[in-house]
């Protein structure tokens, strides 16, 4: 996966941090169908791993409020990474 596509669709803030499947969708990968969906999961959790390990997002645990309360994560950019913007 292209750091810089997933930076890209990533927000500045803890408070509008986004899930797995909300990333996927902003960037416009294909998820119509379970396969589908486990590997984007697969490919793009490795490299959000791999960003976080490196200080340009971070990550928060979290449960979801409505309808089946699973827990996901949910991930921005870091202020080490904004700092390259400008």
């Amino acid at each position: 996966m292209n750091h810089e596509a997933i930076l890209a669709v990533l927000p500045d803030s803890k408070d509008d941090a986004k899930s797995l499947k909300e990333i996927a969708k902003a960037m416009g990968l294909e998820i119509s169908s379970y396969v589908d969906w486990v590997r984007v999961e697969r490919r793009l959790s490795s490299s959000l791993r791999a960003l976080t390990r490196w200080g340009c997002v971070a990550c928060d645990r979290r449960q979801r409020e409505e309808g089946h309360k699973f827990w996901y994560n949910a991930y921005w950019k870091t202020d080490l990474d904004n700092g390259r913007d400008g």
